[in-house]
């Protein structure tokens, strides 16, 4: 009598073989369906699997397993290189694509350019693997999953040099499908068969408890991996509760878990709010959770915070301080995603309410005085774009500079472009913030730069800002609208008179002068304005260097004092002996006065 080997299971699933060994066929098989779409409902344990399996293919942690152990059809041969993995994780559609691209070498500089690449034939496919696609977009709860499958997934599903595996939401899995070829295709839906694994769900309740009886009843009743870890970890919470049942669902894990506690489910819902709406996987200070609790609920849930130890314990995970977004202290987010779509959907049109009570008491703990938004936590910098946005009052920030000098410029970016997406008007200095967006996000400026870039934007766009919450770099002068600019340079006029001089090829006048000081058109011939000496330049308060599109301003004696970026390639700089930055691009000519230390 033959004996078969008793093969173990994969230890970071416990089980999962039939998708596994989908997985290891894609990978190794260049005739499999060329995507692989793995999805299921939240908590179904999408992200877990993929994770083993590419454990399976990391040549270094394949050390740590036993292979020989596992069934040989679910381990990918171990000549075959990993392939790359591009996590979208709070990435915009672009980043994500251009992501892929680096990753692929593709070599180009246009998003054009990489569709067209992708699109051609190659001799051999390559495999590459999008990981947490259901948190992607820097605002997730808006279009984040949705965007990424159309401008990044289809493109690369369709490419025919690429071998696509990725782990999606159920809504993209099936929007997908309908537009790729069948035969080219392979959905593992984890809460249907062959790929849902009632086995695996039995082995994690077992080592996650230790009573044989509840560890069946929690298997049997749990809907997906994650309901499987709020039943374990409700009763290792508290473990002389009543029996109350088991869960079935997230939503049951929560009612169930608050009557074992003895507890409202209400209750035990407005304190996990603020995880909820903090966004999805995105931390809280530990300090802001009760606060920001009672907020939402509207009183004072100090004495249920207090208390509820065991009732919060199954659904957050507590982080050091240096994952917090602020860096100095504990930090807490939800166990799963899954819990926060649970909870939002049960608040349902009170989110709106309960996300403006959030940014209200952020803005109620700010200091008082013009430093207030430079003093902020950086919690409140981006979490506060969030609640306002979804509390309907982000708009009314936006009329404020210092706030949008200081908020996280791109999660403002992602809320603002929202906004305007749904018709909704922004104020003037927000609108002309938005345009400067780009610009501020691609060179991630710090305050300082920002608030004096977006001054000198008010100016082009002729609005009177003076407050932006920080010393200035610079105030510009004026500015004056000028098309056609080939190149400027500093003058002076007979009497000294302060000028610039701009050449206009091809214009009525291929000369026209300002002057420096005030931008007030200067009569007379600019040919006959004395331009610096060399001596005059080298006798200067400031020295510039001059880029494509950014412009550095340095102390003749000393270092660098501001950095000048545009939104278009300059036309031309140049600085008058007595310190008048002239900087010229396609909206026209302007003038600088740089603050200078000491003067």
């Amino acid at each position: 009598m033959t004996s078969h080997p008793v093969h173990q299971p994969h230890p970071h699933l416990g089980g999962r073989a039939p998708a596994l060994r989908a997985l290891a066929v894609w990978l190794a098989d260049g005739a499999s369906p060329a995507t692989v779409l793995i999805t299921g409902s939240a908590g179904s344990g999408r992200s877990r699997l993929l994770t083993g399996f590419l454990m399976l293919c990391d040549p270094e942690y394949r050390k740590l397993l036993d292979t020989d152990a596992l069934q040989p059809d679910t381990v990918p041969p171990a000549d075959l290189p990993a392939p790359p993995v591009i996590a979208a994780d709070g990435l915009t559609p672009a980043q994500l694509l251009w992501l892929i691209a680096d990753e692929l070498g593709l070599g180009v500089d246009r998003t054009e350019d990489v569709y067209a690449l992708l699109a051609e034939e190659q001799e051999r496919p390559v495999p590459v693997v999008v990981a947490d696609v259901d948190r992607s977009g820097v605002l997730r709860e808006l279009d984040g999953p949705a965007r990424a499958a159309q401008e990044v997934l289809l493109p690369l599903a369709l490419a025919p040099g690429i071998r696509l595996l990725t782990d999606v939401p159920r809504a993209q899995a099936e929007w997908l499908a309908e537009r790729l070829p069948a035969e080219d295709l392979l959905v593992i839906d984890l809460d249907e068969e062959p790929w849902a694994d009632a086995d695996a769900l039995r082995l994690q309740a077992a080592a996650m408890v230790d009573l044989p009886d509840s560890a069946e009843a929690i298997a049997r009743n749990a809907g997906g991996p994650l309901v499987v870890e709020l039943a374990a970890w409700s009763l290792l919470a508290v473990p002389d509760g009543p029996a109350v049942g088991f869960p079935t669902t997230v939503g049951d894990a929560l009612d169930l878990h608050a009557e074992r506690c003895g507890t409202d489910e209400l209750t035990l819902r407005r304190l996990l709010a603020p995880l909820a709406l903090a966004g999805a996987g995105a931390s809280l200070p530990f300090s802001l959770w009760e606060p920001l609790a009672s907020a939402v609920a509207g009183k004072d849930l100090s004495s249920a915070f207090a208390d509820g130890q065991a009732l919060l314990l199954p659904f957050f995970d507590l982080l050091d301080g240096d994952d917090d977004a602020d860096g100095s202290e504990p930090a807490v987010r939800l166990r799963h995603p899954a819990l926060a779509d649970e909870l939002r959907e049960r608040f349902g049109t009170t989110v709106r309410e309960s996300s403006r009570r959030m940014a209200s008491a952020l803005l109620a703990r700010l200091p008082e005085g013009p430093g207030r938004w430079s003093e902020a936590p950086a919690y409140t910098r981006s979490g506060l774009v969030r609640h306002a946005l979804e509390g309907g009052i982000l708009p009314e920030l936006m009329a404020d500079p210092a706030f949008l000098v200081h908020a996280d410029q791109v999660v403002l970016r992602a809320a603002a472009e929202h906004l305007t997406g749904t018709g909704a008007e922004l104020p003037a200095v927000g609108r002309t913030w938005l345009r400067l967006a780009p610009l501020f996000t691609r060179t991630q400026a710090d305050a300082r730069t920002i608030a004096g870039l977006l001054e000198h934007g008010c100016r082009q766009d002729g609005l009177s800002v003076s407050e932006f919450g920080v010393d200035l770099p610079w105030r510009t002068l004026w500015h004056r609208p000028l098309a056609g600019i080939a190149g400027i340079t500093a003058a002076a006029g007979p009497d000294g008179t302060p000028a610039v001089v701009a050449n206009l090829p091809g214009g009525e006048q291929p000369l026209v002068a300002h002057h420096a000081q005030t931008g007030e058109p200067l009569d007379g011939d600019p040919e006959q304005l004395v331009r610096p000496s060399d001596e005059d330049r080298e006798t200067g308060a400031l020295r510039l260097s001059v880029g494509g599109d950014y412009l550095r301003i340095w102390q003749a004696e000393g270092g660098q004092l501001a950095v000048f970026a545009a939104t278009a390639p300059l036309a031309g700089a140049d600085v008058t002996p007595d310190g008048i930055v002239l900087v010229a691009d396609s909206t026209g000519l302007s003038a600088l006065r740089v603050q200078i230390p000491g003067s």
